[in-house]
């Protein structure tokens, strides 16, 4: 007979099982579909492909011009998790270990900008880049980018900063450390976890944005994978559901390979802030 202990156990995992389940099953539902011909995605959405069809990818790859949406993604992803990392790292250090004039001003600043909706600012911000005379470019996305992530990353990497012993800055300067050697030589290394972090989150949020790079980019050569794909969409008639189903699970299965190769440094990252807080 089963311990109200081993029940709760038995309960807590079948719920862990079904929350995994209704969190997976949307995307592997539409990596089924896209496995499948027309023919049999037209006959039923619920049945498994009688073989795996690859064609599909190809045909989202070449035929609708994803390796160019595809490309263009990766770039702006990877540039604008780079600037991440350098300016929120560095703003979250010293708002956390130096003091300065208006420190606590200038954190409340950046911080009031998660109050504000994207959609708000959407006309402030195409005015500026247009000024810039950067629309239809992809330095476009960049800059717009960062402002928008850069108050939820430097909450993180503020708090993170704040946990570390003030001890070890004290030894660093006594070595003759200045504070940027303290940070890179000392505080950089043990914030490998916080760094991994942001580059999941922010390439998470690079990667799915969509508003700001159909309003900036008019240009179909310069647009990134998410309104490539929603083109793409709009020509069900002419190339068929199932290459649509492959597109997306091309962009969705990026972001999964991304977050399976960080996962450790993330888990890592979650569980001292845990501990810490």
């Amino acid at each position: 007979m089963m311990n109200k202990k081993n029940v709760y156990k038995l309960f807590l995992f079948l719920f862990m099982l079904l929350a995994f389940f209704i969190s997976v099953y949307p995307l592997l539902w539409v990596v089924i579909q896209s496995l499948k011909t027309e023919t049999e995605f037209l006959e039923s959405i619920w049945t498994l492909p009688a073989r795996l069809n690859f064609q599909n990818y190809a045909t989202a790859w070449n035929d609708a011009g994803m390796s160019r949406y595809f490309m263009n993604s990766v770039v702006v992803t990877l540039v604008t998790t780079a600037v991440n990392l350098v300016f929120v790292t560095c703003a979250g250090y010293a708002f956390a270990k130096l003091k300065f004039p208006g420190k606590t001003f200038f954190y409340y600043m950046i911080i009031f900008n998660l109050l504000i909706p994207t959609a708000i600012i959407l006309l402030p911000m195409f005015t500026m880049v247009n000024r810039m005379h950067l629309v239809n470019t992809l330095p476009a996305l960049v800059f717009p980018y960062f402002q928008g992530f850069a108050p939820m990353g430097l909450i993180i990497c503020r708090n993170y900063f704040e946990d570390l012993p003030d001890e070890l800055m004290e030894a660093g300067k006594l070595d003759g450390c200045s504070n940027m050697q303290v940070f890179r030589k000392i505080m950089l290394p043990l914030a490998k976890p916080i760094l991994a972090t942001m580059a999941i989150l922010s390439a998470m949020q690079v990667w799915n944005e969509y508003l700001w790079a159909l309003t900036s980019i008019t240009d179909e050569s310069k647009y990134t994978l998410s309104v490539g794909v929603a083109l793409f969409n709009k020509k069900t008639e002419t190339v068929g559901y199932t290459p649509v189903f492959a597109a997306l699970s091309i962009s969705a299965l990026v972001i999964v390979v991304v977050y399976l190769c960080m996962q450790k440094n993330f888990v890592k990252s979650i569980a001292a802030g845990a501990v810490k807080g």
